[in-house]
């Protein structure tokens, strides 16, 4: 078969060897670019927008761990100020004696401890006081001693409703929550 190739070369004239030559070449150079080229540009790209997909996970987890690292510091700080296990803190105590502070204990209607339950190692322990025919800075001596607590103690809810025959006076739905860890 190769003799015959050669043979056939012979027998064509210098302009037909120059175009079966340059025919042979496009088809090589096609072949060489549909076979090698095109399959490395493509996994080029590909590894192009691989690399820029990971480079944006890189920095959307250090993100995360940056807020990771502030979220964590927070509930250290949390945790500061938590009664410790030997500490006994009674909320209904610490309350009536807010209440006492603010000079509204005598106003009070209702202060009944709620059932403590535990999520994810705290012990949230609750209670909800109404008082009625408060004044506004009567609430916000209350609200402010039950800030300078000596542990970390906060109001879930606060709904005020002024008194129809008086608008002066209000009275004040609150529920204190403390958490202890477990």
């Amino acid at each position: 078969m190769m003799q015959m190739l050669k043979e056939r070369w012979q027998q064509f004239s210098q302009r037909e060897r120059i175009i079966v030559a340059a025919g042979g070449a496009m088809v090589v150079a096609a072949l060489v670019f549909l076979l090698i080229v095109d399959p490395l540009m493509a996994s080029i790209d590909k590894l192009d927008r691989h690399a820029k997909r990971k480079a944006k996970d890189s920095q959307e987890l250090a993100l995360v761990a940056q807020e990771y690292v502030v979220k964590q510091a927070r509930i250290t700080k949390v945790e500061q100020r938590m009664p410790s296990p030997p500490a006994q803190f009674s909320l209904l105590a610490f309350m009536e004696e807010a209440t006492t502070t603010a000079q509204i204990r005598d106003r009070i209607v209702g202060l009944q401890p709620q059932a403590a339950t535990v999520v994810e190692g705290y012990q949230e322990t609750a209670v909800d006081l109404r008082v009625d025919g408060v004044s506004l800075p009567q609430l916000l001596a209350l609200l402010a001693a039950i800030e300078q607590a000596p542990y970390d103690v906060q109001v879930h809810h606060l709904q005020i409703k002024p008194k129809y025959d008086n608008p002066v006076n209000l009275d004040a739905t609150l529920r204190i929550v403390t958490y202890a860890k477990v």
